[in-house]
């Protein structure tokens, strides 16, 4: 009689994963019991040609009431940008995302003055705390925030300190500065090529009109590192770019967590866990409620063989961003995929893949898994979507992309991983030799 034997590792792997609230993003979770816990709504406007400023108006005070203290929990802004448009029931809303008020408002322009109004809800059990408007010229911007961001921690009875109020103080000089990082934001949340190239030089832009304007190098360095790592441009001096723009920005401001960020991810692609994760903590002690640092963190860390302080960069990522947007979907599906539970991470890729059409990562993980379960077919086609993103792309480029790769899937497979995707229908580095990039 043939013993039948069955791998266990798999099965622990996914208790482990469950165990430690990495596979998933939290199910209703417990608001902090510590200090208040917030989430901004997107604000709103009548005007279309106005969404880039409500976006920025929303960022802004989001970051703004995270940097506020670090008893304050303040939800994920791509999170809340997922919620545009609808109009959240504030009961519900508090006990999906785990918060005890919600932000709401909305900002009229006209001209260089804007009307902003907002409203705080207590969630249980929906009530108004406190509600107000504000005129204010557009470079006064920032200091109607800082009002907005004590008023609103008065009413529920948290003071801040004169040396919390300074770190959100750090206003740009002119408008068209102002303009031209907000419409870089709105551009950036995309995550299209064509947009990455608008924002890039309305970044730029911003620094023409004010070089002293720290964030903006951060978030132009942003742009350079992103289309790296996507694989929309093979420019090997990106990198480099990348972090001299990044290494200005925080000259400028070393408490720019933006710089710091993507100094971290620099490091990271070059392999240097530890220095990556360095930057990583101080882009989060600048910017707590930004997801990307903590999962670039998670990835840096499980580079190097640091699984369980990984697991909590992740689950603090989870928390932040319990509606996950694309960069985090994809690391839950490989963390599931690392687990054995293939059809859960094949369901999260398809999800990414069907909502953005630029990404060529989801569509290299795709198409290699698809070759070696035998649905060629598709397969196939994964691979002609990557080269109308990129024609330059190879097998071995396309492996390269995926950091951690070989903490993802067993030996046999990463060695297996190009030919998959040459099988597939990618050229090999070999038949692109002496072709421009």
């Amino acid at each position: 009689m043939t013993r039948m034997w069955w791998d266990f590792r798999p099965y622990l792997r996914g208790l482990v994963i469950d165990a430690l609230g990495i596979s998933k993003p939290p199910k209703n979770p417990a608001p902090p019991d510590n200090g208040p816990s917030i989430v901004v709504l997107p604000f709103e406007t009548e005007s279309a040609d106005d969404e880039y400023l409500t976006d920025g108006v929303t960022q802004d005070l989001t970051n703004n009431l995270a940097r506020s203290s670090n008893a304050v929990f303040v939800i994920s802004a791509d999170t809340a940008f997922s919620l545009k448009g609808t109009k959240p029931d504030p009961t519900k809303l508090g006990t999906e995302l785990g918060v005890r008020y919600i932000l709401r408002g909305t900002v009229e322009r006209t001209g260089d003055q804007l009307g902003i109004s907002a409203e705080l809800i207590e969630a249980r059990p929906g009530a108004t705390l406190w509600s107000a408007s504000f005129d204010c010229a557009l470079t006064d911007m920032h200091a109607v925030q800082l009002e907005i961001v004590e008023r609103i921690l008065g009413a529920v009875g948290f003071e801040l300190e004169s040396a919390e109020l300074d770190r959100m103080t750090k206003p740009p000089t002119s408008i068209r500065s102002v303009e031209a990082v907000w419409r870089g934001y709105y551009h950036m949340r995309q995550l299209h090529h064509e947009d990455l190239l608008a924002a890039r030089a309305l970044f730029q832009g911003a620094i023409d009109n004010d070089p002293n304007l720290a964030s903006a190098y951060g978030l132009l360095a942003g742009t350079f590192t992103q289309e790296h790592t996507q694989g929309w441009s093979l420019d090997d001096g990106h990198l480099d770019h990348a972090w001299e723009l990044a290494s200005t920005c925080v000259e400028l401001d070393p408490d720019t967590g933006v710089g710091h960020g993507i100094l971290g991810v620099v490091e990271l692609v070059r392999g240097n866990w530890r220095e990556a994760v360095k930057h990583q903590d101080r882009s989060i002690k600048a910017d707590p409620c930004i997801t990307w640092p903590h999962a670039m963190r998670g990835v840096a860390l499980t580079m190097g063989h640091q699984r369980l302080e990984a697991s909590r960069s992740i689950r603090r990522a989870l928390r932040l961003d319990p509606f996950p947007p694309h960069g985090l979907l994809m690391a839950l599906a490989y963390i599931n995929l690392g687990a054995g539970r293939r059809d859960e991470a094949m369901r999260l890729l398809e999800k990414v893949r069907r909502e953005n059409h630029d990404n060529i990562l989801v569509r290299v993980g795709l198409a290699a898994y698809h070759q070696r379960e035998g649905d060629k077919a598709y397969a196939r086609e994964l691979t002609q979507q990557i080269l109308q993103i990129n024609p330059a792309i190879t097998a071995e480029i396309a492996k390269n992309l995926i950091p951690s790769l070989d903490r993802i899937h067993p030996g046999s497979e990463v060695a297996r991983y190009a030919d998959d995707l040459a099988a597939a229908g990618l050229p090999r580095d070999a038949d692109k030799t002496g072709e421009p990039r």
